[in-house]
């Protein structure tokens, strides 16, 4: 069972923000599984927080439309940059 971090640790988000889009999988593995100082599992807890800040701004949008959506349109659509503000 892995527990959620529902803080927004800027320190956390600043180490990996510029990794987001590189193709690089061992970085990907150590954000999603924690690791290299970040916390455990640590890119699980980024994505919930992703999708929940998304569904916060739009309620009634329906499972099936949401689930349809790309990674990029969640992030973006649900402003999550703003957390890190």
């Amino acid at each position: 069972f892995t527990r959620v971090d529902l803080d927004y640790n800027k320190v956390y988000w600043a180490d990996v923000a510029a990794d987001l889009d590189k193709p690089d999988l061992n970085r990907a593995l150590d954000i999603i599984r924690g690791g290299n100082d970040l916390p455990y599992q640590y890119g699980y807890s980024e994505g919930y927080k992703m999708v929940k800040s998304y569904l916060d701004l739009h309620p009634d949008v329906s499972i099936e439309e949401w689930t349809a959506l790309s990674p990029k349109e969640i992030f973006e659509k649900g402003n999550y940059l703003e957390n890190y503000q």
